[in-house]
């Protein structure tokens, strides 16, 4: 029986191809990108990058762009990702199902939650700008706790705060790793959103429930629990 979902945040409720296309002016001012590296340009390779390495970490993302020759004199890996994260700061886009989803499942009786790596800073500011504060029974960021995905004991440190098992909680998210192995290893129902749609962990085992976007989250609990 599911008696919460719990999500994800990048990838998952936040837009972060769409945030990346509306920053890349930002980005493109602020670093010497290469002549005729438009911030059209600049987005269109950082968001294909974002689908190939994003999972590996930012400093693949970096390596790619300046293997790309998107700039005259490339940025060290430290100002590059400090652009980028100033630059997050101050734009979000968000998917415009995500709330009506949290809401349609909060009146189904099922609990919502939100678990995230990340900053605190950075990531609260997310949650407040796409208007998501309000929709979550429990948040846990893992700038404030002392574990982050995919370390069981986050996934448990929610079910707990939750009142629920952790067989109860299906747990929704992008990453291979942090999100389906770390949840599934926690006792969780893990679910992946194929946002990037970039599998680059061939060996972590993929889950049995696999996903578009989180519209289908509904429907899904609904089959699951009538089962």
């Amino acid at each position: 029986m599911i008696k919460a979902a719990v999500f994800d945040l990048d990838h998952t409720l936040f837009d972060r191809y769409g945030t990346i296309k509306k920053i890349a002016p930002q980005i493109v001012s602020s670093l010497d990108v290469a002549d005729g590296v438009t911030a059209e340009i600049f987005a269109e390779e950082l968001c294909y990058a974002d689908k190939q390495f994003v999972h590996k970490g930012w400093r693949k993302i970096h390596e790619y762009l300046v293997n790309k020759n998107m700039f005259k004199v490339a940025p060290s890996y430290e100002e590059y990702a400090q652009c980028v994260l100033k630059s997050f700061i101050t734009t979000t886009v968000k998917y415009d199902f995500a709330i009506p989803v949290l809401r349609e499942i909060k009146k189904m009786g099922i609990k919502t939650a939100l678990i995230t790596n990340g900053d605190s800073e950075l990531q609260n500011f997310k949650i407040m700008s796409l208007g998501l504060t309000d929709c979550f029974d429990e948040i846990i960021i893992s700038g404030e706790t002392a574990y982050e995905k995919p370390d069981k004991r986050i996934f448990q440190l929610m079910a707990r705060s939750l009142g629920i098992k952790t067989n109860e909680m299906l747990y929704i998210g992008d990453h291979p790793l942090n999100d389906v192995d770390g949840s599934r290893k926690a006792g969780c129902i893990p679910v992946w959103v194929k946002t990037t749609g970039t599998w680059t962990f061939p060996e972590i085992e993929k889950p049995e429930l696999q996903i578009e976007t989180v519209k289908e989250i509904p429907q899904l609990i609904k089959e699951i629990n009538e089962r």
